[in-house]
């Protein structure tokens, strides 16, 4: 399915060879135009915690929402927050197998992670999919946006990890029932020993699910684990 999913993109880049904007629909030389990826990073100005990326009061000196989730990653860092179009744009990617988009989502979130990151990890881990899910999509679209990372910086080691339990929706749940929807849901068979990681997800709503995937690095002996997102919801 994915294989055959590839080849039909492949075939419309070659009939259809002029790109246009995915949000505007102008005809350019890439995916997103200039005017679009412009206002897509004029975001509105807020004050966020500096690690779960919430909006909070300005006078708000502890970040209430660390405090009630108890994070275990040292930091995350998003390229957008969950706004329109791109929320729509991959819906597509996830839901109508619609891979035409994923560069331009790739492109995307390197450019606005290398930003604002300081140090590069050295191990990348994608939220991986249970199997069942896996086959019925045929692709992992998190492995997706990762791709463009990983040929840049080909020193970033990437390990695999396992979803080994076969979780509810989490947007069916509430924030209790995330996080025990998520308990040993991973499984990483490697040495993380004084590894800084980035785990990278698409989108961070209650953060259960990478503070979960944080907490099995922290155990495998990881000294520092970020979040790397392409999109942060807020709420």
């Amino acid at each position: 399915m994915k294989i055959l999913h590839r080849l039909i993109n492949k075939i419309n880049k070659i009939i259809l060879p002029i790109e246009y904007c995915a949000i505007c629909l102008c005809s350019c030389e890439s995916q997103i135009c200039n005017d679009c990826y412009n206002s897509l990073i004029k975001q509105t100005p807020a004050t966020k915690c500096w690690k779960c990326q919430i909006i909070k009061s300005p006078n708000e000196i502890t970040c209430k929402n660390c405090i009630e989730n108890n994070f275990v990653f040292d930091k995350l860092v998003t390229a957008f927050d969950y706004i329109s179009p791109l929320n729509h744009i991959l819906h597509k990617v996830k839901y109508e197998n619609n891979l035409h988009y994923i560069n331009l989502l790739s492109t995307l979130f390197y450019k606005r992670i290398i930003q604002q990151v300081t140090h590069l990890p050295d191990v990348i881990i994608t939220i991986p999919l249970h199997p069942n899910k896996q086959n019925l999509r045929g692709f992992n679209q998190v492995d997706e946006l990762s791709n463009i990372f990983l040929k840049n910086h080909p020193a970033i080691n990437k390990i695999i990890a396992n979803r080994v339990k076969e979780t509810t929706s989490q947007a069916t749940l509430n924030r209790y029932s995330r996080i025990t929807n998520m308990h040993g849901a991973f499984q990483i068979d490697e040495n993380l020993s004084n590894k800084s990681i980035a785990i990278i997800d698409d989108v961070v709503t209650s953060g259960s699910t990478v503070n979960e995937m944080a907490r099995s690095c922290k155990k495998l002996g990881a000294n520092k684990v970020e979040v790397w997102c392409l999109m942060r919801a807020q709420n």
